[in-house]
Parts: C-alpha cells; sequence; structure tokens
C-alpha cells in the first residue's frame, strides 16, 4: 500500500511528541525501533505481508500497530490471518480431500454463526483454535485407523474420547454439523468432560480489601475499579471483562448497567461516575508514546484495535489484591441462589446445565426476586 506523505508526517509528529524516556527506551531496545527505521527507508510501498517478514513477532506487533494507528498501514484483522494461516496448514496436512473439504465447510458454517460482527478477540481466536486443534486431532486419529470422517463408526470415536476425556466434548458441535451436512453418520458426540469446580468459599480478606478500595478511593482508574466490582461481587471471570465493549455499558435514568449478550445488569450507583468517565472517553497508552481516545474497548490493549489481553488484566487485578478464582467462586455461590441459573449463565458465560448443577450444589432453596 503507497505510504502518504500526511500519514507519515503525523507519524513524525507523533513521536515528537512521544515522551523522550519511553523512546529512548524503545531506541536501547533496539529491536522495534530497528525494524521502525527499515520500515521508513523502504520504497514507496509496504505491505502488511512485508512487514511479517522484517522482525520477531513481537517487534512486527508493535511497529504494524503504529502503522496502522497512523494510517500507513491499513487495518488487518490480525488474530483471524493468524488463526487462518495456521488453520490451512493443517488442513493441507490432512490426507484425504474429503476431510479437508469437511473442515473447510465447518469454519464457514462456523463463521457465518458469529453472534457478533466484527475483527476476533483474543478470547474467540483462541477457543476456535483450540476446538480445530481437538478436530484435527480427531481426524488424525480416524485416517490412523484408516478411516475418514465419512467411514467412521462410533466406535473409533468411543476409542479416541477415552484417550482425551478432559478435552473430547469439544468436537461435539463439529460431529452434529458434520452429520447434518451429510459430511458423517449420525453418531453420538463424546460427552462433556467434567473439571472440578469449589463452589463457594469465603471471599478471603485481599479480595474484600481491594473491594472497598475500589468504592472508596478515587485516585484509581475507573477501569480497575469496575473490573474489580464485576469480578468480585458478579463473578465475572476476567476474559468476559476483558471482551466488554463501550458500547456494553449504560446510564439508564440513573442506574448503570452494563449488558451481557441479552441480559442487562443493574450495576451499585457507585459505578455511574466511573462508568460516564469510560463512555466519555478515557486515553489509553500507546507503544512509541503517546495517547489516544479509544472508542470501542473498555479494556483497550495498548496495540490499535484490539482490548486487553485476559491474563494481563488478570495479573493487573492481583496487584490490588484480587485473586480473580476466589472471587469467581464466592461470588457465584452467592448469586446462583437468587438469580435464576438461565439468567446466570448469560452473565458468567456458561452453558444452562453447568448453571443448573452449581444450583444443586449450594443446597439452599431458590430465592429468586
Amino acid at each position: 500500500m503507497l505510504k502518504h506523505q500526511s500519514a507519515l508526517n503525523n507519524l513524525h509528529y507523533h513521536l515528537l511528541a512521544a515522551d523522550p524516556r519511553y523512546v529512548l527506551g524503545l531506541i536501547r531496545s533496539k529491536a522495534a525501533w530497528t525494524l521502525l527505521t527499515a520500515v521508513l527507508a523502504l520504497p514507496d510501498t509496504i505491505t502488511h505481508e512485508d512487514l511479517d517478514q522484517l522482525g520477531t513477532p513481537r517487534a512486527v506487533s508493535q511497529v504494524r500497530s503504529l502503522l496502522v494507528e497512523h494510517a500507513v498501514l491499513p487495518e488487518r484483522d490480525e488474530y483471524a490471518h493468524r488463526l487462518h494461516a495456521w488453520t490451512a496448514a493443517q488442513i493441507a496436512s490432512l490426507p484425504h480431500l474429503s476431510d479437508q473439504l469437511a473442515v473447510r465447510q465447518f469454519i464457514r458454517w462456523r463463521q457465518q454463526r458469529r453472534t457478533r460482527p466484527g475483527p476476533l478477540t483474543n478470547t474467540t481466536a483462541a477457543n476456535d483454535k483450540r476446538e480445530l486443534r481437538l478436530i484435527f486431532g480427531f481426524i488424525n486419529h480416524l485416517n490412523a485407523s484408516n478411516h475418514t470422517l465419512s467411514t467412521t463408526g462410533q466406535e473409533l470415536i468411543d476409542h479416541w474420547a477415552r484417550q482425551a476425556p478432559r478435552d473430547a466434548f469439544r468436537v461435539r458441535r463439529f460431529l452434529r454439523w458434520s452429520a447434518r451436512s451429510g459430511n458423517s453418520r449420525p453418531l453420538v458426540p463424546p460427552d462433556y468432560g467434567r473439571i472440578g469446580f469449589n463452589l463457594g468459599g469465603s471471599i478471603g480478606r485481599t479480595n474484600e480489601d481491594a473491594l472497598k478500595r475500589a468504592l472508596s478511593e478515587d485516585t484509581m482508574s475507573p477501569r480497575t475499579r469496575l473490573a474489580i466490582v464485576l469480578n468480585v461481587v458478579y463473578g465475572i471471570r476476567v476474559h468476559k471483562i476483558a471482551e466488554l465493549r463501550l458500547e456494553d455499558l449504560s446510564v439508564k435514568e440513573g442506574v448503570a448497567g452494563i449488558h451481557l449478550g441479552t441480559v442487562r445488569l443493574d450495576l451499585p450507583a457507585a459505578t455511574i461516575p466511573w462508568i460516564t468517565m469510560l463512555l466519555a472517553g478515557v486515553p489509553t497508552k500507546r507503544r512509541f508514546g503517546g495517547s489516544t481516545h479509544n472508542s470501542t474497548w473498555v479494556y483497550p490493549s495498548t496495540h490499535h484495535g484490539d482490548h486487553q489481553l485476559p491474563s494481563s488484566l488478570a495479573a493487573h487485578l492481583r496487584i490490588y489484591g484480587v485473586s480473580p478464582a476466589t472471587a469467581h467462586q464466592a461470588a457465584t455461590a452467592a448469586i446462583i441462589t437468587q438469580v435464576p441459573p438461565a439468567v446466570v449463565a448469560r452473565i458468567l458465560g456458561v452453558s444452562l446445565k453447568t448453571t443448573a448443577g452449581w444450583r444443586k450444589l449450594t443446597g439452599d432453596a431458590a430465592t429468586y426476586r
């Protein structure tokens, strides 16, 4: 793509306005700065494909974010791009054309069923890759027994499921689609693996102290305060919090809330100023210094167009004493007796069967209001 002079001028002004200490640190770290100077020294054209070949993935991702933000490069769905490249290589390694075609058709069908348009998030891409990894492993197991998806029987599926009891259930959607589309015979998919979850327990002193600080300390950022309340009070997992969009936040008739799928969760009155500030625009720090007003994510990444990694958000919460897993367990046990399982399932992003099982574990009569 042509490197427009106006875009390069904007990039030049951005670097001049950046924190000198940050730019100096980048120069000393060499990799990203060397890559940036190499890119700017190229002839009139630069593409994403060119950039992919010029340095380490970390350095390339930093420079790409900067170039996209200043319109030197067009936006590209990076998670989708990497997932597509990996998937294409895996499909090509399958020895039977019928299996290759089936996987391609399934991926196309799955993409058409996305409930939310737009670029893939980190969590969605990771879940997709995890599912596909299991599917490829399953097909390789069939091929090792001189079978394909179209010729396999129930015995082979059961044998494979016994070898991977924890993850085997992740091929259920693929097997059901294969039967409906005529790519395989009707077969019984592996049942869900049961992973232990200690429901309930004390919220813990550190989580309690973090919540008190979030509700009382105005020096804490509104993003951090909101994340603590959502995790400690409502048990929402960190990966769901990291994916929140600004359009999910609202203040209606004096009541703050967030939309989680089809459910609007009302929040305490203390959260109103935090959400108001976030909707008004809280600057986001960028790589190579400077800041920008994010218009998509509640928890934006330092990279252009992306949300913060759940692992990074969890690490940030731990600085304030929050234990995300402990908070999730304690809060879930509290709300499951007060909210119908169907609503809890939408709030927490788990299946109705799971929340119904949690409801039985509590051993208390429901007090839905």
